[in-house]
């Protein structure tokens, strides 16, 4: 757990102030159910609750990005952890940079651990997904920046392999679903997207629904039925690296 020296002035009075709110929407489980809700969080933070109660939603991480994919949780997301850093991937990806890992004044943000370059994991949408229906499109594993992170089935269709994937989005920024099926607005925008490890959504074997994706995608699961980081494949680290799974030198 984290040391109270470790958490600012700010962020200490910014979830007290919320944990008072909660109190009379839920009580402290409602706090604690909001605090571990499963995100996809930028490089280096060690786990949902951790970020949000270290983070003094300063938003220097947000500056800092060089790629505009970090944005804050939305109220409506989350009360408790409003303000705090998540990853859109819509515009941009990840190649672990850590500019935001230096930027973070308060250690939300920090080098070292198992999940200082793993963001999460990806997961196809089959509903949306294009070539789940009409195959041909093989553009999630053509762009994938690791090897073996994405394969094709029998059928064409892509396939994540979590042991490989790390959470990167550079699959959820490229994927051409949104255009290809703007016509139905019941599908998630993209066939593929990245989710928390941490989540219900990350659970799921193979792939996943729209409206299974919805339910699952922020909700999190016990710390023992988490899915662990990648162990396998060359990631990049920064934008002109790479780094084998499992280095953090």
């Amino acid at each position: 757990m984290m040391g109270m020296e470790t958490i600012s002035r700010r962020g200490f009075l910014a979830a007290g102030a919320v944990g008072v709110a909660m109190v009379g929407v839920g009580g402290f489980g409602a706090v604690t159910r909001q605090a571990d809700a499963a995100f996809v969080r930028p490089p280096g933070a060690e786990s949902n609750a951790r970020l949000t109660a270290a983070c003094n939603r300063c938003q220097r991480c947000l500056q800092a990005c060089p790629y505009g994919i970090i944005t804050p949780v939305p109220l409506a997301g989350s009360l408790v952890a409003y303000g705090t850093p998540t990853l859109a991937f819509e515009q941009g990806c990840c190649d672990f940079c850590m500019k935001c890992v230096d930027a973070c004044p308060t250690g939300a943000l920090s080098y070292g651990g198992a999940h200082e370059r793993d963001l999460g994991v990806a997961l196809v949408v089959k509903d949306a997904c294009v070539a789940w229906d009409w195959s041909g499109c093989t553009v999630c594993k053509d762009e994938c920046p690791v090897e073996g992170a994405i394969t094709l089935d029998d059928h064409d269709r892509p396939v994540v392999h979590p042991d490989f994937c790390d959470g990167c989005g550079r699959c959820e920024q490229v994927c051409p679903s949104s255009s290809l099926r703007a016509y139905d607005a019941s599908v998630e925008n993209k066939g593929i997207v990245v989710v928390s490890r941490a989540s219900e959504a990350a659970r799921a074997a193979g792939a996943v629904s729209s409206e299974e994706l919805l339910a699952g995608r922020t909700v999190p699961v016990a710390l023992a039925d988490a899915m662990p980081p990648h162990t396998k494949g060359v990631h990049p680290d920064g934008p002109d690296a790479t780094r084998e799974a499992g280095d953090l030198s």
